[in-house]
């Protein structure tokens, strides 16, 4: 379900650009989000790098979260100045 969602993703952001800025452009800019998300599947399906990743999967989810709420605190921070 994930990859239809990615794709269904994919496939509104080509039509925004391709309305915008023509075709050639939104085909450009969705062949570079293709490539992209195949890399990063094929870069995560090598066994050691994927093993590393669910052996520290823990604390990248720490880090990973604690970013996110530093990076909600400063947003929260910035509209509460204005």
């Amino acid at each position: 379900m994930q990859y239809i969602l990615e794709f269904l993703g994919l496939m509104a952001v080509f039509s925004i650009f391709l309305v915008v800025s023509g075709a050639d452009f939104a085909a450009i800019i969705t062949g570079l989000g293709m490539g992209w998300f195949a890399g990063v599947s094929k870069f995560f399906t090598v066994k050691t790098i994927r093993d590393r990743f669910i052996a520290n999967g823990k604390w990248f989810n720490r880090i990973t979260g604690a970013a996110l709420v530093a990076f909600g605190f400063r947003l929260a921070l910035s509209r509460a100045a204005d």
